[in-house]
């Protein structure tokens, strides 16, 4: 009996999910109101691996629930504005729009178009600051901030600390460096901080050329670097190969991309945060489905996205891999393979 009302609460779930992905009478769809639920995507971002890949992870979990999808993926404000595409998508009849900005202090004018036109907006990964969203998924910035302090300070309690922001139009790098400084902070007088300065626009040369410089006026000697994601670490990687060190060098980082999970390995990075993509991408194509049928979205806090009301917010925390764990974290889940990580010959 037991087993046949299991049986039944599960049938009922994935029922439920599945209407949640037509859009009720009377919705913006075009699909005149009986049709799937239209969904827009557009990623106002950069080069980091992990874009294209969510935007994947949306179009498979929409094909799942039976919902139309369009996604655009937009890297340089070329041929079109990250705000024209979604205009564009807005005009085009969707739903719910969900947005990643290239400033989050610049999204007043796409979700006020889509508030006019009656699109609920979810911003996902970075938070629309200073105007209205209907719903924020993302990463709780905060708290992995404090993972990647917490673990640098741990490991070099003393000595000569660089400490890179990322871009500072980017809120989460802001909450990314609040929460590392909880815990580097307290270690200044047995510290000494060579550079502690933003990378604008998450510029790996920037990045590159910042240590090289602050390392070289130090006599070739750092003994650990602060980096709030896997392409600046890279950067910091390389800039320490360039001048020629060879002593250890604790570099932090996050996204755990492919080469960084590498540099674990051969000793050139620390740590890395994985975060479960695949969990925020579908989350936030769920949560679109409810929000279609007029339901309200699943939230776990309140965001201070610096209007009066907040935002409700579906947030998740990463986790800290290191060489001790890697194999378990990355390789068992079947994030990477063996091979890409170890090479041939593992």
């Amino acid at each position: 009996m037991k087993k046949q009302l299991a049986g039944c609460a599960c049938a009922l779930m994935l029922v439920a999910l599945l209407a949640a992905c037509t859009a009720p009478e009377g919705s913006s769809s075009s699909g005149g109101g009986d049709g799937p639920v239209k969904i827009g995507v557009v990623f106002g971002v950069g080069d980091a691996a992990r874009w294209p890949q969510e935007l994947s992870y949306m179009e498979e979990r929409a094909a799942e629930l039976g919902a139309d999808i369009e996604t655009r993926l937009n890297k340089t404000d070329e041929p079109t504005t990250w705000q024209q595409d979604c205009k564009d998508l807005v005009d085009g009849g969707v739903d719910v729009l969900i947005i990643t900005p290239r400033n989050a202090n610049d999204t007043e004018e796409v979700s006020a178009y889509a508030q006019e036109k009656g699109v609920k907006v979810i911003s996902y990964a970075r938070a629309a600051l200073g105007s209205h969203v209907d719903l924020f998924v993302g990463y709780d910035s905060g708290r992995i901030g404090q993972l990647m302090g917490k673990f640098l300070s741990e490991m070099v309690y003393e000595g000569d600390y660089i400490i890179l922001r990322g871009d500072p139009q980017d809120n989460n790098a802001t909450l990314l460096y609040e929460g590392s400084m909880r815990y580097i902070d307290p270690l200044k007088g047995s510290i000494d901080v060579l550079l502690d300065e933003a990378v604008e626009g998450w510029s790996t040369d920037e990045a590159k050329q910042m240590v090289m410089e602050a390392v070289s006026a130090n006599g070739n000697h750092v003994d650990a670097i602060l980096a709030p994601n896997d392409k600046i670490a890279s950067a910091c990687a390389e800039a320490l190969s360039d001048l020629g060190v060879t002593d250890p060098v604790v570099i932090t980082g996050m996204d755990a991309e492919l080469d960084a999970a590498q540099r674990i390995v051969n000793g050139t990075q620390a740590m890395t945060v994985y975060m479960d993509l695949k969990e925020l991408a579908t989350t936030a194509v769920d949560e679109a489905c409810r929000m279609a049928e007029g339901q309200a979205p699943n939230a776990n806090a309140k965001f201070d996205n610096g209007t009066a009301e907040g935002v409700d917010s579906s947030l998740i925390t990463g986790n800290v891999v290191t060489k001790e764990n890697l194999d378990k974290t990355l390789i068992d889940s079947g994030y990477f393979t063996r091979e890409e990580v170890y090479g041939s010959a593992a």
